[in-house]
C-alpha cells in the first residue's frame, strides 16, 4: 500500500511538469513491484485516471461549459471545443497505434531516438524565442484554430511513448504557437482529461491491469496531488520566462535520453 501511495503522489505532480509521469511509473513499478513491462505501463496509464480528475476538478467550470455545448447541439463549435476535440482524436489515434507497438517487440534505441530529436527540436524553439526577445505571446483559446489542433495533437499522441512528457511536449508546442504562457499551460491541462481518461479505460477493459484497493487508493492519491500540482503551477505561470522555460524542456529530455542510451549501451 505505501508504494501505491508513493507512486500516486509521483503522478500527481509529474504529469503536470516536463518530466514523463508515465516513464517515471513504469521504471518504479517495474523495479520496485518486479512488474512486467507491459504491466508497468498499464499501471502508468490507470494512475492518469488520477490527474484526470484533478484537471476536472479544477476546471470544472469550462469543462461544464463544454459539456453544456455538446449536449445543447453544436452548429457552430467553439474554437475550444473545436480544439479539445480534433486534437483529442490525432492524438488518441497516434497513441493508439503507438500503444501497440509498445506491446510488441520495439527496439528500446526507438524511444531513445524520439526523446533526443524532441529535445533537440525544444531547443531550437527556445533559441528563436531568444532570437524575438521583444515580441511577447498574446494569443488566447479565442484564437485556436484547426492547425493548432493537428500539432498539439500530434505532440500529445507522441507522448505514449515512455520517457516524452505530454504536458512538456503540449506546452511546448502551444508556446511554438504562440500563445500567452498561462494559456498554454491551462490547454494543455484540459487536453489532458479526455486522454488520461481513455488511457485509463482502455487498459482497464483490456485486462491490462486489476482494479485492486491498492491501485484504486493510488489512483485517489494522484488525483489530490494533481490538484495541488496544477494550481501552483498555474499561480507561477506568468513568472516562467518563455525561452527559459522551453530550453528547459529541451534539455531535460535531452539529458534523459542520453542517461537511457547509456543503460542500454550497458
Amino acid at each position: 500500500m505505501i508504494i501505491g501511495i508513493l507512486l500516486g503522489i509521483i503522478q500527481g505532480v509529474t504529469e503536470w511538469l516536463p518530466v514523463s509521469s508515465e516513464g517515471v511509473i513504469t521504471a518504479l513499478s517495474w523495479f520496485l513491484l518486479e512488474k512486467s513491462f507491459t504491466e508497468s505501463l498499464a499501471l502508468a496509464l490507470w494512475l492518469h485516471v488520477g490527474t484526470a480528475i484533478s484537471a476536472i476538478i479544477a476546471f470544472r467550470g469550462t469543462i461544464w461549459a463544454l459539456l453544456s455545448e455538446c449536449v445543447q447541439g453544436i452548429r457552430r463549435p467553439s474554437p475550444l471545443f473545436l480544439f479539445i476535440f480534433v486534437s483529442t482524436l490525432i492524438s488518441g489515434a497516434i497513441g493508439a497505434a503507438l500503444l501497440i507497438l509498445l506491446t510488441m517487440a520495439v527496439p528500446k534505441s526507438f524511444g531513445i531516438a524520439a526523446m533526443a530529436c524532441v529535445g533537440l527540436l525544444m531547443l531550437v524553439t527556445a533559441g528563436l524565442q531568444f532570437k524575438m526577445k521583444g515580441t511577447a505571446a498574446t494569443r488566447t483559446r479565442d484564437s485556436l484554430s484547426v492547425k493548432d489542433s493537428f500539432i498539439v495533437g500530434i505532440a500529445q499522441g507522441l507522448a505514449i511513448l515512455p520517457g516524452l512528457s505530454r504536458s512538456g511536449l503540449t506546452i511546448a508546442a502551444l508556446l511554438a504557437c504562440k500563445f500567452k504562457r498561462k494559456e498554454a499551460l491551462e490547454l494543455s491541462f484540459l487536453m489532458s482529461v479526455p486522454a488520461s481518461l481513455g488511457a485509463g479505460l482502455y487498459t482497464v477493459l483490456s485486462g491490462g491491469t486489476d482494479v485492486t484497493a491498492e491501485a484504486m487508493v493510488a489512483m485517489l492519491i494522484a488525483a489530490v496531488t494533481g490538484l495541488v500540482t496544477i494550481r501552483v503551477l498555474l499561480s507561477l505561470a506568468n513568472k516562467i520566462n518563455l525561452a527559459l522555460f522551453v530550453m528547459g524542456l529541451g534539455i531535460i529530455m535531452i539529458l534523459g535520453a542520453l542517461i537511457e542510451a547509456t543503460s542500454y549501451l550497458i
